[in-house]
């Protein structure tokens, strides 16, 4: 017996000793609690078919009318080694009405679907809230994946619907944390930055300078308000995470090496932040696969955002880049994707407005860009300061030498669903692009320049002889309250104000 008592107690003390090293972050994964998850292969779903009214099994809605179906059927594919047999196929664009799947939330969730654009380029599956706000976005690849949205708010549902087109989905799941703050937030698409160690950055506490010395890959800088910090170096898989509207003011920086954050390695997320007042770039990216969510750069005296020098496959969701300028403003865009930027950069539902030169800019990138849903407007001016102007410069790049003709690099950027109104010059401009530039969807409105800007010649004012041009495929594009040159495109669909 006592031999019992003895073996139990030092069991016990094993436990508690092991409680009291964990980590915070490995208690919230203990407590994490509970987990739930709707297969489309199981019983209750596989055998649905066409789907023209609301159903729902197992607690999660179907939503669906006569006129907008949506079906479940067989289809094989295998995310992360496991195979799925069965979709729901949305089978175009919905709302809360109808095409949309209604799932329940506790209030502090991650939501994980495994799913694919039924077409052959990403879709965008929205998230919206009970009252049909959209809160944001999980991108559908044209092969199956896992995507992920943090969701923070009123316990009860959020919806899930396509976009635009038809996208499948194989499985939904729903860890729950317990409940909200009661207003709704989140972040999307791409990879979390929870997990790992956490610094906290705050006004009279650790600086972001030390903390950015401290950290190593898997740890996350968390800003707690508004911090003051001169230029930092985030190290590769670092992560910074904001709360309580967190800002990092970089009015300490200076001259043109005073970039804000400089990010060089690979696989970090930056989410829920501002950067502003830096003396350079807000944030400057060469490094690849790192992704940017809910970022904020402004008045900064650079670019807000510039990825260059061999970045690439960077995804950037919900972000805004406003009031950039420089003393010339020649060079601070909203998002500078140029200089010999990489393959795979990728923008979601971003924003650029009131920078001094263009919203977009692709001069001399070498890797085609992927624009979903962006917007561009009133740039050209800012505080006194006029530039380009452009709304989306898609440009390509003169490598001309020894009075030989240039070669202008080919890009194939594709653009969907994006808006430029009131930009100083162009909305959509080929710069000096010689690939075809894909534009879908897209509204231009009150450029003073063109608003589709897209001749089939022109002569680079730096090099004195002409160049035949790349073409571009306009499909089922506005342009409103403007003047067009478009020899150089080809119009497809129902296109308006051509």
């Amino acid at each position: 017996m006592y031999c019992k008592v003895r073996r139990a107690i030092s069991y016990l003390m094993l436990i508690c000793l092991f409680v009291g090293v964990m980590s915070a972050a490995d208690l919230q994964s203990v407590s994490a609690a509970t987990s739930k998850s709707w297969n489309f292969k199981n019983s209750g779903f596989n055998n649905l078919g066409t789907i023209s009214s609301t159903k729902t099994v197992d607690g999660l809605s179907l939503i669906a009318t006569s006129s907008k179906t949506m079906t479940v059927k067989q289809e094989k594919v295998t995310v992360s080694g496991t195979e799925y047999t069965h979709t729901l196929a949305l089978g175009g664009s919905g709302t809360t009405s109808y095409r949309s799947v209604k799932v329940p939330v506790s209030g502090v969730d991650t939501i994980k679907v495994v799913l694919r654009s039924s077409g052959s380029s990403s879709r965008t599956l929205v998230v919206a809230d009970s009252n049909g706000k959209k809160l944001g976005t999980i991108t559908a690849n044209s092969t199956a994946s896992l995507g992920t949205y943090s969701y923070s708010g009123a316990a009860g549902y959020i919806y899930l619907y396509s976009s635009n087109s038809g996208i499948n989905l194989y499985k939904i799941q729903v860890d729950s944390y317990g409940s909200g703050s009661g207003s709704s937030g989140g972040s999307s698409s791409g990879s979390g930055s929870s997990g790992g160690n956490q610094i906290t950055v705050k006004n009279g506490g650790t600086s972001l300078s030390d903390a950015v010395k401290k950290a190593s890959s898997g740890t996350t800088i968390v800003i707690d308000g508004t911090v003051k910090s001169g230029a930092v170096s985030l190290p590769a898989g670092v992560n910074i995470s904001g709360k309580n509207n967190a800002t990092i003011d970089f009015s300490q920086t200076s001259g043109s090496s005073g970039r804000g954050i400089t990010i060089s390695g690979n696989g970090s997320t930056v989410e829920n932040i501002t950067v502003k007042n830096a003396s350079d770039n807000g944030i400057y990216i060469t490094g690849s696969n790192n992704t940017f969510k809910y970022v904020t750069c402004c008045y900064n005296d650079d670019a807000g955002f510039q990825v260059s020098n061999g970045g690439a496959y960077n995804s950037f969701y919900n972000c805004y880049s406003h009031h950039n300028a420089d003393a010339k403003g020649e060079n601070a865009d909203g998002f500078a994707v140029k200089l010999h930027s990489g393959e795979g950069n990728y923008f979601e539902n971003c924003k650029a407005e009131y920078n001094s030169d263009d919203g977009w800019d692709c001069y001399a990138a070498h890797g085609a860009v992927k624009l979903v849903n962006c917007e561009a407007n009133y740039n050209g001016y800012c505080d006194g300061i006029y530039g380009d102007g452009n709304g989306f410069k898609m440009g390509g790049v003169d490598n001309k030498t020894s009075g030989v003709a240039a070669h202008l690099d080919p890009l194939n950027h594709v653009l969907i669903g994006c808006s430029a109104k009131g930009n100083y010059a162009n909305g959509f401009d080929r710069n000096n692009q010689s690939g075809v530039v894909t534009m879908q969807n897209c509204v231009a409105d009150s450029n003073k320049g063109k608003n589709y800007n897209w001749p089939l010649k022109g002569t680079p004012s730096a090099l004195g002889y002409q160049v035949t041009f790349g073409k571009a495929i306009i499909q089922d594009c506005t342009s409103i309250n403007g003047n067009n040159n478009i020899s150089g495109a080809t119009l497809k669909g129902n296109c308006v104000g051509f």
